[in-house]
């Protein structure tokens, strides 16, 4: 048997939980430079089946971090959102939203990586993942490695996690999504910087949206349309998905039944959601990103990731100082932290909003603007909005209710 290829740290999975876990700890303590690892089951560019929308928190993220975008984008500065009580009109005078394509931001992250010392191994996929002794063996088909501290960021189907954590899904959600081509001068998306999100569905029994995103694919104008639905119910082999129908009924205007003829036009794809009642460190393995679990209401992952790698690469700075209990902080970190906090508050909305008393709670968001104003700003995370304490953002929308302040 081949000896093992020793580093200080493994990263499974190159994708924004990993890349970011690498980025905040060569900034960190570039002292690591040449000794972690990343293993990666692709090859940058990949493709990836996501909308690639990038919130206000993934931006500072980035800057934080000193990343300029540097790849194709759409700035979204109007969103709407269509309910059973009627429409919501979102305006904050920034971006609610940066649209990009995944396959280039993941290889944008990185090449920029690469440069502060991380070593990627491609095409090379977790097949076993054991703990003893302190240390943490990984098996994969091209080689086994051994390293003090495992980052499973290799997403919602995490082999990792599969590992240490058994291979439950009471936590996974689906989507399905399409790139359309279009005429920019003619799409409303287009013509008016908008992103449009139709909870109508829920009506149906998908408890999710479906949405329309305009993006640049080979820098031409297209609309990536979706669906998500949270709770997906377990059907049969042969039981037709409701998703395509709710999709098409949320946007007739587009034709969709014209592109499920066409081979590969539909991209469907699982997305794992945080439960509280997970661990998300477990001896020696911390699981970040899609493994660990996103926002339970819209999917959105991304910004999840830059949070959690922020948080593990932390963690591991103060493992590899002595500290042994770091990485048990870190499972704290995600549930009691600031991330924890908002998931925790996402995964109560989800259970709301997607609820047999939808109606009521969809009719209570639209009542107030100002109370709108303030839960897309706490929801993007603008200005860090979204790590204020509850008391604070009571305060900040009252005043902007009796006395017309500005919400942030």
């Amino acid at each position: 048997m081949s000896s093992a290829i020793k580093c200080d740290v493994l990263i499974a999975g190159a994708g924004p939980a990993g890349l970011a876990t690498a980025l905040y700890l060569l900034r960190a303590h570039p002292e690591l430079k040449g000794r972690v690892v990343a293993i990666e089951k692709a090859q940058h560019p990949r493709a990836k089946t996501c909308a690639g929308g990038l919130i206000p928190k993934t931006m500072l993220a980035l800057k934080e971090l000193g990343l300029e975008l540097e790849v194709p984008f759409i700035e979204v500065m109007r969103g709407t959102a269509r309910t059973e009580v009627g429409e919501v009109e979102m305006f904050r005078g920034d971006p609610l939203c940066t649209v990009i394509r995944r396959d280039l931001f993941d290889a944008r992250l990185a090449r920029a990586a690469k440069d502060a010392g991380l070593e990627i191994i491609d095409q090379c996929r977790v097949s076993e993942v054991e703990q003893a002794g302190g240390s943490v063996r990984v098996r994969t088909q091209r080689a086994t490695f051994e390293t003090p501290v495992l980052v499973g960021a290799d997403g919602s189907g995490s082999r990792v996690r599969a590992s240490v954590c058994g291979g439950a899904k009471d936590s996974i959600g689906r989507a399905l999504m399409l790139d359309i081509p279009v005429d920019p001068e003619r799409t409303r998306e287009f013509a008016e910087q908008r992103y449009r999100f139709d909870f109508t569905c829920v009506a149906a029994g998908v408890g999710g949206y479906a949405w329309s995103f305009p993006c640049l694919i080979d820098n031409r104008p297209h609309l990536n349309v979706g669906i998500y639905e949270q709770h997906p119910p377990h059907h049969g082999s042969s039981a037709k998905s409701p998703l395509p129908d709710r999709l098409r009924e949320a946007f007739p205007e587009l034709h969709l039944d014209r592109f499920e003829t066409l081979p590969m036009s539909f991209k469907a794809f699982p997305i794992r959601w945080f439960n509280p009642r997970n661990r998300y460190a477990i001896v020696r393995v911390m699981l970040a990103g899609d493994a660990a679990g996103v926002d339970p209401l819209m999917g959105e992952g991304i910004s999840c990731a830059f949070e959690h790698g922020k948080l593990a690469a932390r963690s591991i700075g103060e493992l590899l100082a002595g500290d042994r209990a770091a990485l048990s902080r870190y499972d704290v970190e995600l549930h009691r932290g600031a991330v924890g906090k908002k998931l925790a508050k996402l995964a109560f909305a989800a259970r709301h909003f997607y609820g047999p008393r939808h109606r009521l709670y969809f009719k209570l968001a639209g009542l107030s603007k100002k109370a709108q104003a303030v839960g897309v700003d706490w929801y993007n995370g603008a200005e860090n909005f979204d790590e204020l304490p509850v008391r604070a953002l009571l305060g900040k929308w009252l005043r902007a209710m009796l006395f017309g302040s500005a919400v942030r």
